[in-house]
């Protein structure tokens, strides 16, 4: 079996209590912020993509880095050779960070030397990651959820818009990212005859709710959240993804979020877009069961690390330490196990006390802030963001990711031109999982 990796491999394993931890899709901002906060704390980082040079791959804190082949078109491969990263490195947890998740959630049996995925079963990926069997899970738990409508045919989607009379609506794949191919539409709008909808390509028509948008990011251990972090989104690249990122907290959000994982028992990192109305009311509108640019609202002396392998901050209740180190929360599990939820979570908001972003300094991608953000009516804003704000790639005492920052984006700028695909969907076209059959299906 051919891996290649971008060092040698490193004789100096961490002290007692230090985990080694892969962290699959190293070209991703979240991947080196991760990267950085986890061995900034003492853990012995290991990092991997299907791109030999990322801006993972030449961050200080990365002892080795592999490449491995594309998830979307290798599998087998793939998770063969994550396996034997596990098993050479001696790996104690793998942290996926992009789509190439829900290739590794699909390998059912378990890894080598009880190594651990952080990440949910692939079955409960799959509904949280499609935007319209997320709304169902939404409406199960008994949540208030956006009027959302699967549609399988173009004539069922003509239908739903010629039915909308003065309301507005949001058009979307239901598997899709950044926002990609979102389509805002009102009654007599035409459909644009290349969109492809199909029973195996479906997409969702969604109501248009007016109101803030706000972006949650949370680490979640057996249904408690350990670390999370909340954001408006202020400026975004169009009209798809955030590029500030400003921990901004909100208790009914954070309530939420508990609400709706602890029932489900959920392990891993999962992210919400909520639009929370003048009135308060809340209403999800998608799920990102991964790694989201929340991560860069926390610093080193947050110890994200303690949110992932140990102890959070505490729990109300009488409380226990489990086998995983994280604090179980007993004298309220049987009140976070019931579904019947009402929408009202006043009461209930204060059961966990999660590591939280304590820096006040915004978090941005300035590159594309430079890009978009002039473009915002708040000129004056901008530009005060864009003082104070810090650049999640570069780092005066870890630089050569912003360096090969170019390198990878000369190579996404390639592979756009080539599929004739934007450039932001040329990022994730050998990792994104789309619904397509796969090998836990077919075993």
């Amino acid at each position: 079996m051919n891996i290649s990796s971008s060092s040698s491999p490193s004789k100096d394993i961490p002290p007692d209590g230090r985990r080694t931890v892969l962290i699959t899709g190293s070209r991703s901002p979240v991947s080196l912020e991760l990267a950085r906060l986890l061995g900034g704390a003492g853990h012995r980082i290991i990092m991997a993509d299907s791109l030999l040079v990322t801006i993972g791959s030449a961050s200080r804190f990365v002892t080795r880095h592999y490449c491995y082949p594309p998830p979307r078109h290798e599998q087998e491969r793939f998770l063969a050779i994550i396996e034997r990263i596990v098993i050479d490195e001696q790996v104690d947890c793998v942290i996926p960070t992009c789509e190439e998740v829900f290739y590794l959630a699909q390998r059912q049996r378990a890894w080598p030397n009880g190594c651990e995925l952080f990440a949910p079963p692939w079955e409960m990926l799959k509904q949280l990651h499609h935007k319209g069997q997320f709304i169902e899970m939404i409406r199960q738990a008994g949540l208030h959820a956006p009027s959302t409508q699967l549609l399988t045919s173009q004539a069922e989607a003509c239908g739903y818009i010629q039915a909308l009379g003065e309301d507005a609506a949001v058009l979307k794949p239901a598997y899709s990212r950044f926002a990609s191919r979102v389509l805002f539409v009102r009654a007599g709008y035409a459909l644009p005859d290349d969109i492809l909808i199909t029973p195996d390509y479906p997409w969702v028509g969604q109501q248009y709710i007016h109101g803030t948008l706000y972006c949650t990011y949370s680490i979640v251990r057996d249904g408690s959240v350990c670390a999370h972090a909340c954001y408006p989104s202020k400026f975004t690249a169009g009209a798809g993804a955030s590029i500030a990122f400003k921990h901004e907290p909100q208790a009914d959000l954070l309530a939420w979020v508990q609400r709706f994982v602890a029932p489900l028992r959920y392990t891993g990192q999962i992210a919400f877009d909520f639009i929370v109305t003048p009135e308060r009311n809340i209403y999800p509108i998608e799920c990102n069961p991964r790694a989201t640019s929340g991560v860069h609202c926390f610093t080193v002396s947050d110890q994200l690390d303690k949110a992932f392998f140990e102890v959070n901050g505490g729990i109300n209740g009488d409380t226990e330490v489990g086998m995983d180190g994280c604090t179980n929360n007993t004298a309220n599990q049987n009140t976070y196990l019931d579904a019947n939820f009402d929408a009202n979570l006043g009461e209930h908001h204060a059961r966990a006390y999660p590591i939280e972003p304590t820096s006040t300094r915004p978090a941005m991608l300035t590159l594309a802030m430079l890009a978009y953000g002039w473009r915002s009516p708040r000129r004056a804003y901008w530009l005060r963001e864009l003082w104070k704000g810090q650049d999640v790639i570069f780092r005066w005492q870890d630089p050569k990711p912003f360096v090969a920052q170019a390198v990878m984006l000369y190579r996404f700028w390639r592979e756009s031109k080539k599929r004739s695909i934007s450039l932001i969907e040329a990022t994730t076209s050998d990792i994104e999982w789309n619904g397509e059959s796969s090998c836990a299906d077919e075993h």
